[in-house]
């Protein structure tokens, strides 16, 4: 078994693909030595683009693959000679190689319907509503041909579908067990009546790309707020599939993910599953025990079964008996995302944020108590998650950092300002999560030679303050730009109220930015499955009052 789950690629096929490109000088000078070899061992690189960069990157063979951000996919060969002079003049933004991700998986099926997992998450304990909210899934083909998918409606492929290739058994798998309709055949899924999407993201059989991934994620935003699993991942970064993840999430996309089967090797994170606002999923065995191989982090939210699942395969690898049986958090996230489409669709007043929340603190506790890194908050539980009481709406998100929040940045929406122009007051009640949302920044409006006064006071928890000048790009910011961004940072220990001030030393107003981070005191207390609560406010105020 542990054979199977290896050949179906456990861990990451490529270690160092990623060209991670930061703000720095160098870039203004071009490619270096080994940046530009990255891009040849890769084939092709991804390209976030600025204005007037798209005729030459066109030129150069350059596709398009996004029209909810402007990334760019040019094969390697075109990308050395083109990029020097693109990223001299200003034109790029951001390059890294396009990657390739690993899929998360390690014969014939039960009785339809029979499956250990379906009542160990309460699939059973309720009736699934008819079609709603998009269930999208990204990963290999999906065999449309397939008895489980030829008939069934509500069905859409978003690119032509692939399974020619013998590793391309992954996407049919993962799309049977989160939506495999009753027909009296093979198996059943999650969510039978889902309104199910299949993106390819292994078009010609090679495996899945960073830039087939950041493709699917585009086509999910256009079909609306939804739910989009990714049953894949590595354990490099690719600054470009961060950024269309939270594009996806901030137009209202749950984004589901497996957390990895690297339990055995120490459990390095994975990405997607470790970035912020990803509904991760560990894997269960028929005991409700994290596996032996499900990976642990503390972004881990909550687990799904994930050992010996039936699941239907494509026509071409076994026939005539068209299933097989397979291990692996891959299983485990499209089993919850299914349930997060079906409950989204029974209580659609919920928004993404509240969905969120709801998936984890209806979750059952099976394994230590509370918060563990392998489990999250416990395992997967249908029908607490179709009546627990929603949390509040966490606003703004996501708001990670500067380039979230501002006119013109990543998410191509300025989040509305605390203050501004005529309003000198504002105020904000939000939540932050260890694990999955480490910080908040907003914007406000300072008048010319006036001062802001900016409070925050906790809840459940230590939550800190900074206050960061108009020219701050980052609030993850080092060395120079930091000294010259930072205006004040309060850092009292618990629930203690945060309090700092800032002066608009200029005659004309200007943006400041105020970050909201986890505490150093909140590593010390037990992790609350809603997150640490803050209020926070701010005033402005003559110079003078604020010295008082």
């Amino acid at each position: 078994m542990f054979a199977s789950l290896r050949r179906l690629g456990v861990v990451l096929l490529l270690g160092s693909l990623a060209l991670v490109v930061g703000p720095s000088s160098a870039w203004a000078k071009g490619l270096t030595r080994d940046q530009a070899r990255e891009l040849r061992q890769s084939g092709a690189g991804l390209v976030l683009a600025r204005p007037g960069a798209g005729p030459a990157l066109r030129r150069a063979g350059g596709e398009k693959l996004a029209t909810t951000l402007p990334i760019w996919r040019v094969p390697s060969r075109s990308a050395l000679r083109v990029l020097p002079g693109l990223l001299r003049s200003n034109l790029v933004a951001e390059v890294t190689a396009d990657q390739p991700l690993a899929t998360f998986a390690v014969p014939a099926p039960p009785p339809e319907g029979t499956d250990w997992w379906i009542p160990a998450v309460g699939a059973n304990g309720a009736v699934p509503p008819g079609p709603g909210k998009p269930l999208t899934i990204i990963d290999t083909g999906v065999d449309l041909t397939h008895e489980e998918f030829s008939s069934r409606p509500f069905t859409t492929a978003l690119n032509p579908q692939s399974t020619s290739d013998r590793f391309e058994e992954h996407g049919t798998a993962v799309a049977s067990v989160a939506a495999a309709p009753m027909n009296g055949v093979g198996v059943v899924g999650v969510y039978p009546q889902a309104a199910l999407y299949a993106w390819d993201a292994s078009p010609t059989g090679v495996g899945i790309t960073a830039g087939d991934v950041v493709q699917g994620l585009d086509a999910a935003v256009r079909d609306g707020p939804g739910v989009v699993n990714l049953s894949l991942g590595s354990q490099i970064r690719n600054p470009l599939l961060d950024n269309m993840i939270a594009v996806a999430q901030a137009a209202g996309i749950l984004v589901v993910a497996a957390a990895g089967n690297s339990r055995m090797e120490g459990s390095p994170l994975e990405y997607p599953a470790s970035l912020p606002h990803v509904l991760t999923v560990g894997a269960l065995d028929e005991s409700s025990q994290p596996t032996f191989f499900t990976s642990g982090s503390p972004h881990v939210d909550l687990a799904a079964p994930g050992q010996n699942i039936a699941v239907a395969v494509p026509r071409t690898l076994h026939p005539p008996n068209n299933y097989d049986s397979f291990d692996g958090t891959s299983l485990s996230s499209p089993i919850t995302a299914a349930a997060a489409a079906w409950v989204w669709t029974a209580r659609p007043t919920l928004d993404v944020t509240q969905l969120f929340g709801v998936m984890r603190a209806s979750a059952q506790d099976v394994f230590s108590p509370g918060f563990d890194a392998f489990t999250g908050f416990g395992r997967l539980n249908i029908p607490a998650a179709l009546t627990a009481a929603p949390p509040a709406r966490d606003p703004q998100e996501p708001n990670e950092d500067v380039s979230y929040v501002k006119p013109g940045g990543l998410l191509h929406r300025a989040a509305k300002p605390l203050t501004a122009v005529g309003r000198k007051s504002g105020n904000v009640t939000a939540r932050l999560d260890f694990g999955d949302d480490p910080r908040d920044v907003y914007r406000l409006w300072v008048p010319g030679k006036r001062t802001a006064v900016v409070a925050l006071q906790p809840s459940g928890g230590d939550v800190d303050l900074a206050l960061w000048g108009p020219r701050t790009a980052s609030v993850l910011e080092s060395g120079r730009a930091l000294r010259r961004d930072t205006r004040g940072i309060s850092e009292r220990s618990g629930t203690k109220r945060e309090r700092l001030h800032v002066r608009n030393t200029g005659r004309k107003g200007a943006y400041f930015y105020v970050e909201a981070y986890m505490g150093a005191g909140s590593g010390n207390v037990a992790r609350p499955v809603a997150g640490i609560g803050y209020q926070l406010a701010v005033s402005i105020v003559k110079t003078k009052s604020a010295r008082r």
